[in-house]
């Protein structure tokens, strides 16, 4: 007989809830809005939205964010969205998806939406 070692792994988990990361004024900085994903091993966290849509630059602002997301892999990875919000025409929802990815190759997605919002620039006087 031989003897095997059966060795287990947990996939990333992921501490940021789904679902809305917030609404910003068009042209805003955006700075300090961080997602976190857990693991066993070091985590890295990417976006996975075909095309992309947070990172991506293709048509800004129609449907493209062109934001930054940074972070360092660790057990317990922050990765940080940042950089001008866009200025679309109209208030605006931005739809995407991050991956947490561990050192296993394992992986879980969760789905985030950040808005813009855009102030009225024209107004109308009743006299």
């Amino acid at each position: 007989l031989t003897s095997q070692t059966l060795t287990v792994s947990v996939g990333p988990s992921w501490t940021t809830n789904a679902g809305s990361l917030g609404s910003f004024d068009a042209g805003a900085s955006i700075s300090g809005l961080n997602v976190v994903a857990t693991s066993d091993t070091n985590v890295t966290v990417t976006e996975v939205t075909s095309p992309l849509t947070l990172t991506g630059n293709t048509d800004t602002p129609a449907s493209t964010m062109n934001l930054t997301l940074s972070g360092t892999p660790a057990t317990t990875a922050t990765y940080t969205i940042s950089g001008t919000a866009p200025s679309p025409t109209a208030e605006t929802t931005y739809n995407f998806t991050l991956r947490a990815t561990d050192a296993d190759g394992q992986t879980t997605d969760r789905a985030f939406s950040i808005t813009i919002t855009v102030e009225i620039t024209e107004g109308m006087m009743f006299n």
